[in-house]
């Protein structure tokens, strides 16, 4: 019977205790319809930001206010968008070279100690129950080499090059992608922004209309040639005036916000901008729609990745294949040992050097090689399928974004024009107000359609800017529109 004491009994349960409050529990939510609660070691270990201490840290370089041209740089340096894909670039890169090294020999070296020693049980008769072997102690070591090649494997190796090459393309094209992507936000948040703050004077210009309609109405009331009614009509609309001009001041900083955002620094840094060129782009050479929409599905970076993704595909089904076939490998190896016997105190050296060719053939593997081959045609076949799709929407994308933009010109002709005659509207509205030929309603009618001409000027302003820059990004050719888009 096995004894154990009572000390070796509360060691146990000791370890035990230890060992468990060591290994940390977790599960999922119990229900749907409760929030979860942390446990305590996960507040008690709780890893520090390092991140948002870094962004806070960010400072712009000048206290100027900032061009567009200026805003794109600074997004450039601090986007973590165009990192993402750069980095993963990098490592496309990393996965070529993995699979180039499919061409080189692949070398090993190696090295071994080993000692053995053999004991002898003596019979009672004295002779040994082996037949008079003897004791053996001795010891081996040495170092060896093995190098091996593949020689053939019937495409396999270069279709792994290449589906790894055309992998790399696709990502780097996804990186110029990403960068026509920034170059699109930076500019929608700058004319955003800038349109925000236009938005705010329109509305402080209607508020300081509002209150010159209210001052006329409550001096013609205290004169004696109006109603209250004129008075408080004017008021109405003059709170009417005041609650946009709220409105107007809060988009601002939503602007303002999102704009940090885009360039990479905290919502709350604090920074100006230069307006854009007051020659809006108007006349921007465009060729046909046929043209556009073949430029674009030539020079889009997300099309072209698409395509090198197809490659790939394509080159994956050829590996596939090759795995169906018998490959080829050379190789060769040497190693050198010594031996010391510790009963006889000798030395003893060898050499040992070999060369080969081996065939292998992977003859039946339960059709795994044979899938995989149809799962590499199939993957294939849907990315030609992503493809065609992209290059339908492409074409979409082209045709809306082009219309768009001739849509945007003549929207700030007519906005320019109805600016204009509601300028002269108003104008004598006021006066006949004033002098007692125009009634109230007429002069706020006048007001609220003046206001309305100064909120499309700027939204027509905006939506130009906006058009251009989105035609540029639909065609793949952001960088070549910058010029005429008020960089």
């Amino acid at each position: 019977m096995i004894k154990i004491s009572y000390r070796a009994v509360i060691s146990l349960l000791v370890f035990f205790t230890l060992f468990l409050s060591g290994c940390r529990s977790l599960r999922a939510p119990e229900t749907p319809y409760e929030s979860w609660q942390a446990p305590d070691w996960s507040k008690a270990t709780k890893v520090k930001d390092t991140v948002r201490p870094a962004i806070r840290d960010r400072k712009l370089q000048s206290d100027e206010p900032l061009t567009l041209a200026e805003l794109v740089a600074i997004s450039f340096e601090n986007s973590p968008s165009t990192r993402q894909y750069w980095q993963s670039a990098k490592a496309r890169e990393a996965e070529l070279r993995q699979a180039q090294s499919k061409w080189y020999p692949q070398a090993n070296v190696s090295a071994q100690v080993s000692r053995q020693k053999q004991r002898y049980n003596e019979s009672l008769s004295g002779q040994s129950q082996l037949g008079g072997s003897q004791d053996t102690d001795f010891a081996t070591y040495g170092p060896a080499v093995d190098i091996t090649f593949l020689i053939l494997d019937f495409g396999g190796r270069n279709a792994d090059i290449e589906g790894s090459l055309q992998q790399l393309l696709a990502s780097n094209f996804q990186f110029n992608q990403s960068i026509q992507d920034l170059l699109l936000n930076v500019e929608t948040a700058y004319y955003t922004f800038f349109s925000a703050q236009a938005a705010a004077k329109v509305a402080e210009a209607n508020v300081a209309d509002a209150k010159t309609a209210h001052l006329i109405a409550r001096q013609k009331f205290e004169a004696g040639l109006v109603t209250r009614l004129d008075v408080l009509q004017a008021k109405s609309n003059l709170d009417d005036a005041l609650y946009s001009l709220e409105d107007a001041r809060g988009n601002v900083q939503t602007a303002k916000g999102n704009l940090a955002k885009v360039i990479g620094f905290s919502a709350d840094t604090q920074f100006s901008i230069v307006p854009p060129k007051e020659d809006i782009p108007r006349n921007i050479k465009t060729d046909e729609i046929t043209v556009l929409i073949d430029q674009a599905l030539e020079n889009r970076p997300d099309i072209s990745a698409l395509r090198a993704g197809v490659r790939a595909k394509e080159a994956a089904v050829r590996s596939a294949n090759s795995s169906l076939l018998p490959s080829i490998t050379g190789g060769a190896s040497a190693d050198k040992n010594w031996h010391h016997d510790y009963e006889t105190d000798d030395n003893l050296r060898e050499h040992e050097y070999m060369g080969y060719v081996k065939v292998e053939w992977n003859i039946f593997d339960g059709f795994y090689n044979l899938n995989k081959k149809r799962q590499a045609q199939a993957e294939a076949e849907e990315e030609k399928e992503k493809l065609i799709q992209a290059e339908i929407e492409a074409s979409s994308d082209v045709w809306i974004k082009y219309y768009g933009y001739k849509t945007a010109v003549s929207k700030l002709v007519f906005s320019e024009a109805f600016l204009s005659s509601s300028k002269e509207s108003y104008e004598l509205a006021l006066e006949g107000y004033k002098a007692g030929l125009k009634d109230i309603l007429d002069l706020l009618d006048a007001q609220t359609k003046l206001s309305d001409a100064r909120s499309k000027l700027i939204d027509s302003q905006k939506g130009l800017f906006i058009a251009v820059a989105e035609l540029a990004h639909s065609t793949g050719s952001l960088g070549s529109f910058k010029d005429e888009a008020a960089y």
